[in-house]
């Protein structure tokens, strides 16, 4: 409720093309400082982020969030939300399922399937040129096993 009145949904609007706009769940945190808005981190052991990377589990298997300027702790990490994110790669069609890429930071339409990477869907594409999407990583992973 805000001031006694009972809020019965949360408006979710589609952002514009600036890299980092967002709408949705922030926090404050990590004290993690040179972050590149809109790209994608994880929140790491030692409480910073770190560009997320399909190529390593331990950078895509945890908190996943989109950084909304270049510190943490001042600018804010978007949890789950509408984002422009810095870079999709592949083309991505509206719709399409999105992933953590192997470029360090990236999404991606394409789901990495080298041996040891980390498939993790990470939210939808909204635009199919400006690099907004619906934000919403999924808890679970799989990593790929060639052998």
């Amino acid at each position: 409720t805000a001031s006694g009145v009972l809020m019965t949904e949360r408006i979710f609007e589609k952002t514009g093309n600036t890299d980092a706009d967002h709408n949705g769940d922030v926090v404050y945190l990590g004290n993690t400082t040179g972050m590149t808005p809109g790209d994608i981190y994880h929140f790491n052991s030692s409480g910073n982020w770190e560009q997320a990377d399909a190529d390593d589990n331990t950078k895509s298997d945890g908190l996943l969030g989109v950084a909304l300027g270049v510190d943490s702790n001042i600018d804010g990490v978007l949890l789950r939300g509408m984002v422009t994110v810095h870079t999709i790669e592949g083309s991505p069609a509206v719709g399409d399922v999105l992933f953590v890429s192997n470029t360090a930071g990236h999404a991606t339409k394409t789901a990495p399937s080298g041996d040891e990477n980390i498939v993790r869907i990470i939210g939808y594409c909204l635009d199919a040129s400006n690099g907004q999407m619906w934000f919403n990583p999924d808890n679970t992973f799989v990593e790929v096993s060639e052998g």
